[in-house]
């Protein structure tokens, strides 16, 4: 005889509705709460200083983990435990892909701020920035390989690198040419991203990386217009 395979818990749109509504309430109050113990302890004690850069991330990193942390916990004793370890696991996996660029700009803030004076801002951000692009790229053609859409998107975030580094060493600055033919390309490029973006998103698809995989190719010429624009008004 076959064992029966046990059978899936089916929980209530209510319930789910009052799961989420109460972990959201308690990620929250416990982020505020965490937020008001700090500045009041500050306050009592007197200490009149400004908080750098690094460590305002490392403090928002660490009330961010210990909000999702209690919001996890409410979630789970309301839903389930099945229900609430399927939903946060893609929370987690969203909240993997938001830390790997908050560490990055954590890392171009500390760089600014304490790393050699001779390091130029523009390429502490050029190098910062381009490490999750690695990483996304990489997390990406893993899921995908070689499919064009990834090929396209990679090809205009390397053309915008390449862009933005000759402007930066100064060998090379665009002239309005440039510029119109970098308009109609890009319109060429939203148009077919878009299109192969919603069939993506139809079919499911569609992964994290792969998201913020479009989602560089989407923003990589409008940042060659800013850098553009940026260097003329120097």
């Amino acid at each position: 005889m076959t064992e029966s395979s046990p059978e899936k818990i089916v929980i209530s749109s209510k319930r789910k509705l009052v799961a989420f509504a109460a972990s959201t309430t308690t990620f929250l109050l416990v982020a505020i709460s965490c937020w008001f113990i700090f500045y009041a302890t500050i306050y009592t004690l007197g200490i009149r200083t400004t908080i750098d850069s690094p460590i305002a991330g490392l403090l928002l990193i660490s009330i961010a983990t210990t909000s999702l942390i209690c919001g996890y916990f409410v979630h789970r004793k309301i839903a389930g435990k099945e229900y609430s370890r399927s939903i946060f696991f893609f929370s987690g996996r969203v909240l993997r892909a938001i830390s790997v660029w908050g560490i990055s700009f954590f890392g171009m803030a500390f760089l600014s701020d304490f790393g050699p004076s001779s390091w130029s801002w523009k390429w502490i951000a050029f190098g910062t920035f381009n490490v999750p692009v690695l990483i996304t790229l990489i997390r990406s053609y893993r899921l995908t390989e070689k499919q064009w859409d990834w090929c396209f998107l990679t090809f205009l975030i390397l053309h915008a690198n390449v862009v933005i580094a000759l402007m930066f060493s100064e060998a090379w600055l665009p002239d309005i040419h440039f510029i119109r033919g970098l308009i109609f390309g890009q319109t060429f490029a939203l148009v077919t991203l878009g299109v192969c973006f919603l069939y993506r998103w139809v079919k499911r698809q569609m992964s994290i990386p792969l998201f913020v995989h479009y989602a560089l190719g989407f923003w990589a010429s409008p940042l060659v217009f800013y850098v553009v624009f940026t260097q003329w008004a120097v």
